[in-house]
Parts: C-alpha cells; structure tokens; sequence
C-alpha cells in the first residue's frame, strides 16, 4: 500500500486534537485523510464532517439512517480506517466485520479512560479507578470486539500498555501526542512583576487539583496563582503565554497535550512522571517531574530562578518540535499503515 494508495478516516470521535493533527500531518505527507466525528467535541477542534448525531430520542431513526449513509461512502472513499475512543463506523462496532471484508486496515488508538481499568485493576500511586460503577462488561464487549478486527492498536506512551488485554496478539505502536507547532509562539521570559504560575484543571480530580492547591499555599515566595476554567481555546493560550510556570498534574504519572503545549511556548512545566514510565521516554524529557510531598519545594526552586525557568523553556521547546511535531509523527503514522514501520517505537524513531 504505497502513499498514493493510503486512503485513511480518522473517527469518530475527537480527543485532545490528536485526530484533526494527525490528518493534517499526513496531508503534508501527500495521504489523503480525513476527521469526521458523530459529533463536535465541545472544545471545537477542527472536524472536516460533523455528522451531528445528538442523543435526542425521537430522531434516533434519523441518526442511524445518517451514520449508515456516511458508512457506505466511507467503505468507497477510503481503505483505513483510524479509530478513536474506540468508535468505529457505526455504533457497536457494527460495521467492523464488513471493514474486513471488503479489505480495510483498522488501527485502534486509545487515549486515557477509553481503556484505563477496562481489563485489569491497576493500582496507581495517586490516581484511583474513577470510572468504579460503570460496566465494565459492558465496556469490555465493546473493546473486544475492536480489538478482534483491529490491525493494531496505537498508544501515546507505554502506561496504557498495561491495561490491554493480556492475550492481546496485536501489533502495539507507541506513538507520541501530537502538536501543531507552528501555532505556539515560544514566550521564554515574562516581564512579569510577580512570577504567575498557571494550573488549568481540566477535571479536578483527575488532575489532582484541590491537592495541588493545598500544597501551594506552603511556598514562601510571592507569586500569582491563575485557575484556568470556562475558557475558550484562544483565551487560555493567551494565559498561558503569560504565565512564568505551568503546572498540569500530579496524578496519572505522564505528561499530556496540556504539558507539550506549555513546553512549545517556551514554559518550564511541572507533571508528575512515575519512575516505572520515566525511563520510556526520551532521556532529554525536560519535565519538572513533581510530587503532592516535593511540589512547594519544586515550585520555589523554578520560583527564584529567572534563569533555570528560561532554561528548562528553551529545553522544552526544542523536545516538542522533535517529538511532538504532527507532520513529523504523521510520517511514521504514514508508514504504520502501509505496513513499513521498521520499530514500533516512534520515539525512537524522531
């Protein structure tokens, strides 16, 4: 399957950016490829078809006639299929047979709670199950049937690796998070009075946030706390411009998009980065790595250091437009379709 064979559909869910930037991405790489999702993300990420499926019943007869006519020209236009979210064509995975029949390739991404704790019970240092009283049978029978057509399966990083099924006989393809570089203009230093330290608690829990803030309020040196919530996109980028330190979480024990968006516009970022994932990561990985019991200590250091802030900014720059750079992670993502992947680690291959 060379590249002017490739006809890829990435859907039908949105999470992070991380379908819209991997399309761009291999549209760079001449791929034709397209996003479509049933439905927008409420963050409105770039879509190329939103099939606008709602939740109210009385249409539903409607809905499914929409997403059955959108899957029979899927089945002409295109011959890969990237799932993610676990969605496929149609609901249930009801299409995935006829995917394989007709000879499409399926790769199956998984982001975070998609998978997290839907065959084993992980123990985390900090995070607890947060989806305890969902079915899990019921999430099982969805995923596995995903995964019996599925080609492959794509994560972020090595920590979702351990929540696969343990009889899992498909190919695993660790593949960075992806960014649009070119839209973070790095700001490396701030003219800023009082430091500002920025923490957007996306899900509170999740993140740790409430903790997060106890522990803040034992540093010593003078600074500005800003909470980002309830903000628009371009809004909170401009925030975080002018923020002088990022906190994402200390929690799940890697780093998300929210973490390579500070390292891109040039911030020192703090994330909690759990040893057993630490050393599958790129030895440069320039993340304050920071704990609920070592934060205030962290914070003051980075705090008192213009200089170490600027530093680590520049550090963490440079480790984003190496590995997190959609059109570079599009070209191995490229080559994962049509079979020519040479290492299944993308980060050892940027």
């Amino acid at each position: 399957m060379d590249t002017e064979s490739v006809r890829v559909i990435h859907g039908m869910s949105e999470v992070a950016g991380q379908g819209i930037n991997a399309v761009k991405g291999l549209r760079q790489e001449g791929v034709y490829a397209n996003m479509i999702v049933w439905r927008k993300n409420p963050s409105a990420y770039d879509i190329d078809i939103d099939l606008k499926i709602g939740n109210k019943k009385y249409l539903y007869p409607l809905y499914a006639l929409k997403m059955f006519k959108f899957a029979l020209r899927a089945w002409k236009e295109y011959n890969v299929l990237h799932s993610h979210f676990g969605y496929s064509l149609l609901p249930y995975g009801a299409d995935l047979k006829y995917d394989k029949k007709i000879g499409m390739k399926i790769f199956a991404e998984f982001h975070g709670s998609d998978l997290r704790w839907v065959y084993h019970d992980i123990r985390y240092k900090y995070w607890k199950n947060y989806t305890a009283g969902v079915s899990k049978i019921r999430r099982q029978n969805g995923l596995n049937k995903l995964l019996e057509y599925a080609d492959g399966v794509i994560l972020h990083d090595i920590e979702l690796k351990q929540h696969l099924p343990s009889n899992m006989d498909k190919p695993i393809y660790i593949v960075p998070l992806r960014i649009d570089i070119d839209k973070f203009q790095p700001v490396f230093s701030t003219q800023n009075q009082k430091p500002v330290v920025v923490h957007a608690p996306s899900n509170r829990k999740i993140k740790g946030t409430e903790r997060i803030l106890r522990e803040l309020e034992r540093v010593k040196e003078d600074f500005e706390l800003v909470l980002v919530e309830g903000k628009t996109q371009a809004e909170a980028f401009e925030i975080y411009k002018n923020a002088d330190i990022i906190i994402d979480q200390i929690s799940g024990g890697v780093y998300g998009v929210f973490a390579l968006e500070g390292m891109a516009l040039g911030k020192p970022v703090i994330t909690y980065i759990d040893d057993n994932f630490k050393g599958a990561f790129p030895a440069e990985l320039p993340i304050v790595s920071a704990e609920f019991y070592d934060l205030a200590q962290k914070v003051t250091e980075l705090l008192v250091s213009p200089e170490e802030r600027i530093r680590i900014g520049h550090k963490g720059r440079e480790y984003v437009e190496r590995y997190h750079d959609r059109n570079k992670v599009a070209h191995y993502l490229k080559m994962i379709y049509d079979g020519t992947i040479e290492n299944n680690n993308l980060f050892e291959l940027l």
